[in-house]
């Protein structure tokens, strides 16, 4: 039994093609429907259906794109084409792309029944063809070009593109690796342009494989050059130029038209970094790292846009001898240590938003953030949620995701379920854990009075922000922080003065103070009351 999917933007022509269908031929099954090409394409990696109809005219990802994409992607799946468009272009696209009949809505019952016997007699003959023998020469060429794309992509992720690579690229590809230069462009798709949920439930692969296709034929166009797609996040395009100026200046307006087709055709936007162009293919890598950097500029001014890496290199320029601001997280501090996952969430959010917009550059975001992981792992340690946080990744990866990360939304959400998801760890953990760190703080002070001892050092030791320690000190024992290691000293104080007969100067200094004067003038009660009843371990 024949398995059949229907895509069309008007849920009531999806109905009454469904319905003719079931009335005509018993044996043709209906496995789902679908409004636009993008729902199409979930649709048959999901179901996996012997033949499509579609339609051509539909928003964000029209037919002409979908047949092309399902044609590369599923290659066993029957098309054909029933559309309200008499328009020859249209046609012969269709026929381009694989597509075995080009039906005019409103469909007649006996000519969707002729179309039906013709699609299935082709899907009996497919299905004898997989029995009989090996796939297709077109499927080895695909297999060869996916082999090239996985070679050249490693080649690219160890930072070389040498003379065996090439050589190798040019036997599987059939390319010619002779133009005087080479550029390599990544383009990223804006994931907040799909929406979260759709994105969470699509194969993130398709996205990619439709911007590969558009921006492959664009290539083919303009200019000459090869495109891939090396991970689920970006489609990676290596363009051959004559160099200079104005081949540069190309490469640019091809990208901006790249950004704007995309964007005009399927409501989708993307990001693309450009690398310089470079002499010779061993310089494709360099041109690679180039438009990676190029991309990180997403993090400052935002995503839709085209980033050249001659740009990136004035930013730099210009921010040269800017001084980055110290960043503060006292309040998202402050939320974890105390186990507030909402909160966490929300102040994480809004910090790494606000750091996203007032940054000077891509890389002080980064480091700033990364400071913060490396000090909430630390905390973690010390609480021992550390397991509970990480689970399985270690922390050098996670740092590696936080610098993988261009778009400044994406780390907003990275930054909220990161650092939300630890303080949920620290309130799971049942114990009360600001308390436990001034109980350890008093502890510490009574067994080392006669240290250099300050407010910073000791929130430091406790991996607490000082502003955020000093508060926590006073809520919970009354007192500020300098007032209780004061008191601490004076009473280890009056038991040397009268179990000893050191003198006054040897006393103060083997208590902690640095200065006869100010030991007289606190022992006298001048500046600072002695606390000798409080007790807050007790």
């Amino acid at each position: 039994m024949p398995n059949i999917v229907i895509v069309d933007d008007e849920a009531i022509f999806r109905r009454g093609l469904s319905s003719m269908i079931a009335s005509l031929d018993a044996e043709w099954r209906v496995v789902g429907d679908a409004r636009d090409g993008y729902e199409a394409l979930d649709l048959l990696q999901e179901r996996r259906p012997d033949v499509m109809l579609t339609d051509i005219r539909m928003p964000r990802m029209d037919g002409l794109q979908l047949q092309k994409i399902a044609r590369e992607r599923f290659p066993d799946v029957v098309s054909a084409v029933v559309s309200g468009y008499e328009d020859f272009a249209y046609v012969k696209q269709s026929m381009q792309h694989g597509a075995k009949d080009y039906l005019m809505k409103p469909i007649e019952r006996e000519e969707l029944a002729k179309l039906l016997d013709r699609l299935k007699a082709e899907v009996r003959e497919r299905a004898a063809r997989r029995s009989a023998a090996p796939g297709p020469a077109k499927g080895d060429q695909r297999r060869a070009r996916e082999r090239a794309s996985e070679h050249l992509a490693a080649a690219l992720a160890r930072g070389v593109v040498g003379a065996d690579d090439i050589r190798q690229l040019e036997e599987e590809l059939g390319l010619r690796f002779d133009a005087p230069c080479y550029a390599c462009m990544i383009v990223k798709l804006d994931k907040r342009s799909v929406g979260s949920e759709r994105y969470g439930r699509a194969d993130p692969s398709l996205f990619q494989l439709y911007i590969q296709q558009f921006v492959q034929e664009v290539i083919d166009r303009r200019t000459t050059g090869f495109c891939f797609v090396p991970n689920d996040s970006e489609v990676v395009a290596m363009l051959n130029g004559e160099g200079g100026a104005d081949a540069m200046r190309k490469h640019l307006e091809m990208a901006e038209s790249i950004r704007l087709q995309i964007k005009s055709l399927s409501d989708l936007t993307v990001t693309i970094g450009v690398g310089r162009l470079s002499p010779g293919a061993e310089s494709l890598a360099s041109s690679y790292r180039e438009a990676e950097i190029a991309l990180l500029r997403r993090l400052i001014v935002g995503g839709d846009k085209v980033l050249a890496y001659e740009r990136t290199e004035e930013d730099g320029a210009t921010l040269a001898h800017a001084e980055p601001r110290e960043w503060s997280w006292e309040a998202l501090e402050r939320a974890i240590a105390d186990g507030r996952p909402a909160e966490a969430e929300e102040r994480a959010r809004e910090a790494a938003a606000e750091l996203c917009r007032k940054a000077p550059t891509p890389q002080t975001v980064h480091r700033h953030i990364c400071k913060l992981v490396i000090r909430c792992y630390e905390l973690s340690s010390e609480w021992g949620v550390a397991k509970a946080w990480l689970g399985e990744k270690d922390v050098r990866e996670l740092l590696f995701d936080v610098c993988s990360v261009s778009a400044s939304d994406e780390l907003t959400d990275l930054c909220g379920s990161l650092f939300g998801r630890l303080a949920g760890c620290v309130a799971a953990a049942g114990a009360d854990r600001p308390a436990d760190a001034v109980a350890k703080a008093i502890r510490y002070m009574e067994a080392n009075y006669a240290e250099p001892i300050t407010l910073g050092s000791m929130a430091e030791m406790l991996y607490l922000n000082p502003a955020y320690f000093s508060a926590l000190f006073k809520q919970k024992t009354g007192v500020t922080f300098v007032e209780r290691l004061t008191a601490i000293r004076v009473e280890a104080a009056k038991h040397l003065l009268a179990a000893t007969n050191a003198l006054v100067t040897e006393v103060a200094e083997r208590t902690g103070f640095r200065h006869v004067r100010h030991f007289n003038r606190v022992f006298k009660g001048e500046s600072v009351p002695l606390l000798l009843s409080l007790d807050f371990l007790s």
